[in-house]
């Protein structure tokens, strides 16, 4: 039999139809057309890019309304200390330090019906080769979405991304964010050395206050006490917003992180053993084009990532029930 060349679309189909074992050498057996040491050449000899995606995911948004959400997440490997791309740093789910590939990731939703998951843009956190903070990445990410014409409803992300040149950042594009606040961010009545205090120190009525933020201008801000019973300080550049608009937003934020945990739990973007930097960086870009396409189908069909994996199984299942391979022992 002739050999075929593991492509950028046989390893997604890989990742979308395997179920828990997402590794080269599972590809491998499963498949008697391509080689394993095509499926590491193709990994380690690719470059696929954040642009690509772009492609790909184009025709699933709106550039004129939904939201831009930004985070990060960190993908474990707690035991794969010669991994490409692992690194010691802090991990929001673990809420410690973790060995691990650091991704940060820009997500369009519309924030209607659907609740879409779309990957615009993503950043691998690797300081040590390019120099890039993950505050470097959101400005960098911020950018790209402007020169693609996306002027978006409102920017939602997480504290860490609250930085005075992030905020001014969207605010010179017209923007408009809302985002947690740390409670040591320093805030006044009014601008003024003499009147800051830190965020937790100011009374916020229940339709939130007008504050000055050091470095910023005037914001608003609301504590929030959500459902899970955390209660968050939100901001925004908007003075009209509402806290019901507040909490609206808060709840769109949460988009990225089911992204993040779909991510991981589907296509398996954890899962990649190899040493090679390279081949990290391909398995993480064909890890979010597979689940790009689980989402296309969660969007067309109503059904969940999950279900959509699980039907690959069911449906080999009722072919082999309907023309069983193994037949049973006769009596004797």
């Amino acid at each position: 039999m002739v050999k075929r060349k593991c492509s950028k679309e046989s390893y997604c189909q890989f990742l979308i139809a395997t179920q828990n074992n997402f590794t080269a050498t599972n590809f491998a057996t499963l498949t008697d057309s391509i080689s394993h040491d095509s499926i590491s050449r193709f990994l380690s000899k690719t470059k696929l890019t954040p642009k690509v995606l772009w492609e790909y995911s184009k025709p699933f948004v709106s550039l004129s309304s939904g939201y831009l959400i930004c985070d990060d997440s960190v993908l474990d490997h707690p035991y794969g200390k010669e991994i490409g791309l692992s690194k010691w740093q802090y991990s929001g789910t673990h809420h410690d330090v973790v060995f691990g590939i650091g991704l940060t990731t820009l997500l369009w939703t519309g924030g209607q019906e659907k609740d879409e998951h779309i990957p615009i843009d993503f950043r691998i956190y690797a300081k040590d080769e390019d120099g890039f903070t993950k505050l470097d990445h959101f400005r960098d990410m911020l950018k790209t979405a402007r020169t693609r014409g996306f002027n978006p409803e409102l920017v939602l992300m997480d504290g860490f991304y609250a930085s005075l040149n992030c905020l001014k950042l969207i605010r010179e594009y017209g923007w408009i964010f809302v985002t947690r606040l740390k409670s040591n961010r320093l805030v006044s009545t009014a601008p003024g050395k003499e009147n800051r205090r830190p965020l937790k120190e100011i009374e916020i009525p229940e339709e939130g206050k007008i504050l000055h933020l050091k470095g910023f201008g005037m914001v608003k801000i609301f504590l929030i006490d959500f459902q899970n019973g955390n209660k968050e300080y939100i901001g925004t550049n908007d003075l009209t917003l509402s806290q019901k608009d507040a909490r609206r937003a808060g709840a769109q934020r949460w988009k990225i992180e089911e992204y993040h945990r779909g991510l991981k739990q589907t296509v398996g973007v954890e899962m990649c053993q190899s040493r090679i930097k390279r081949s990290q960086r391909t398995h993480i870009f064909c890890s979010i084009l597979s689940f790009l396409a689980l989402e296309k189908k969660r969007l067309e069909d109503n059904i969940s990532w999950y279900e959509a994996k699980r039907k690959i199984i069911s449906d080999c299942l009722f072919a082999y029930l309907k023309q069983p391979m193994i037949t049973l022992p006769v009596k004797s």
